[in-house]
């Protein structure tokens, strides 16, 4: 095993949850008389992070109203409705595959940490994780921040090599400022379009990831 570490986001990389997601953004919009999302598809297209960005993407005026109240409702409407998302097919084989290889993994998310710890109890993953780090609120501004004081915390020589897994331009941008080298995952909340402007690995499935890190 080349890595020590695989640094795996949460939010549609371990966790099947775009539909979830989708489902509570349109309740948003058409509370605001917006246009939906008419598909999954639809969501890759105009997510990106910070979040508000894509609300703003979406059609909302933060003029109008402050972004954390729309950012509430989303919050609500998923929360309610968490549980019933998936793992990711192929997620468990590839935690086993990557723990019997020898390296340590964690989650970075920018969820909030006691959502994420439920979610991932629920789920019966957290034994596969040596840490799992969030967010101290709801609005999934960045994780950056949460990864810099983590690197911070650690001895370098303990961590290095490793590998973030994640499925957004944000995941990418998380890995540069760690120094460490990325994948990215096109079954979750950004297209394989744009994932692979980033001119890093982009693949298809969990498995086909789990192959790659191990090989």
């Amino acid at each position: 095993m080349k890595y020590k570490y695989v640094i795996w986001d949460f939010n549609g990389t371990v966790l099947d949850d775009t539909a979830v997601s989708m489902n509570a953004i349109n309740k948003v919009l058409k509370k605001r008389n917006l246009p939906t999302l008419s598909s999954v598809d639809d969501l890759r297209r105009l997510f990106c992070f910070p979040v508000k960005d894509y609300y703003r993407r979406l059609g909302m005026d933060f003029a109008d109203e402050p972004y954390e109240v729309p950012a509430d409702e989303w919050v609500r409407d998923y929360t309610a409705n968490m549980f019933s998302a998936p793992l990711s097919e192929g997620i468990w084989e590839a935690l086993l595959k990557i723990k019997e290889g020898g390296a340590k993994q964690i989650i970075l998310s920018a969820s909030e940490l006691d959502m994420l710890t439920k979610q991932t109890d629920a789920l019966g993953i957290s034994q596969m994780f040596d840490e799992i780090l969030g967010c101290d609120n709801v609005y999934a501004v960045s994780k950056a921040h949460i990864a810099e004081s983590w690197i911070k915390s650690k001895n370098r020589q303990e961590i290095f090599p490793a590998i973030m897994v994640g499925d957004t331009d944000h995941d990418f941008a998380v890995s540069q400022i760690i120094g460490c080298d990325c994948v990215l995952y096109s079954g979750g909340f950004m297209s394989r379009e744009v994932l692979e402007g980033f001119c890093v690995p982009v693949f298809d499935t969990i498995a086909e990831i789990a192959t790659y890190i191990c090989r």
